[in-house]
């Protein structure tokens, strides 16, 4: 009996001293989900909608100008630092038009003219682990700041450009898609204060992004 009972405790002390590395093993190949290291780069293009929620001026006895919705498009590059934490650099365009409204004495509503509008932006943003799907979804908010800049074109409008310091804040979710391919959704609020060159008048804006767009995160 002795004999079967040494190898027994042979076999038991050896499974113990390979427990730890066995765990290890199977830590390793247990697939981990989509969230698990994301760690490092991602880009995003995006399109979506501008939606101004006031008067670029408001002119007293003359008329305001305002900026119509338009279309807006752009990117975002990210470098995620930690599962939770990334700072990225945001460049926004849109092809926008000017118009009059409230015109003055002998003054007609309509159009005024062509601008562009350009926003550029360095973001914090913080994404938040979901418990649903293994982690594809990643809901997130973020906060930055940067500049935009107005550049105005037109009969009724000297060609001029103005730049504004802006503060940025959004919140939206990525939805992964592909091995690399993620699918991104926002609602993005822009806020500038503006001075035109032309009047003085001042204004604080307040823009509206919704944007979609396909990104990449290397992985």
């Amino acid at each position: 009996m002795r004999r079967p009972s040494g190898v027994l405790l042979f076999l038991f002390l050896s499974l113990w001293g390979l427990a730890p590395g066995a765990s290890q093993l199977t830590a390793q190949m247990t697939p981990s989900a989509p969230f698990g290291n994301d760690t490092g780069p991602e880009f995003f293009g995006l399109a979506g909608v501008i939606q101004p929620l006031n008067n670029l001026t408001d002119n007293t006895g003359a008329y305001g100008i305002v900026m119509p919705p338009d279309v807006m498009m752009g990117g975002e590059a990210t470098y995620w630092a930690s599962r939770a934490v990334g700072i990225g650099v945001m460049g926004l365009y849109s092809p926008a038009t000017l118009e009059g409204v409230g015109g003055g004495p002998g003054r007609g509503l309509g159009t005024l003219g062509e601008m562009e509008y350009l926003a550029g932006t360095v973001n914090l943003t913080f994404r938040l682990r979901s418990s649903g799907s293994a982690g594809a979804l990643e809901p997130y908010f973020t906060v930055g700041g940067g500049l935009r800049q107005l550049k105005f074109y037109g009969a009724e409008v000297p060609k001029l450009s103005a730049t504004d310091p802006m503060a940025t804040a959004a919140v939206g979710v990525r939805v992964h898609l592909l091995s690399s391919l993620w699918f991104r959704g926002e609602l993005r609020d822009m806020a500038s204060y503006y001075i035109s060159a032309q009047t003085d008048a001042s204004k604080l804006q307040n823009d509206v992004g919704i944007t979609i767009g396909f990104g990449y995160r290397a992985r």
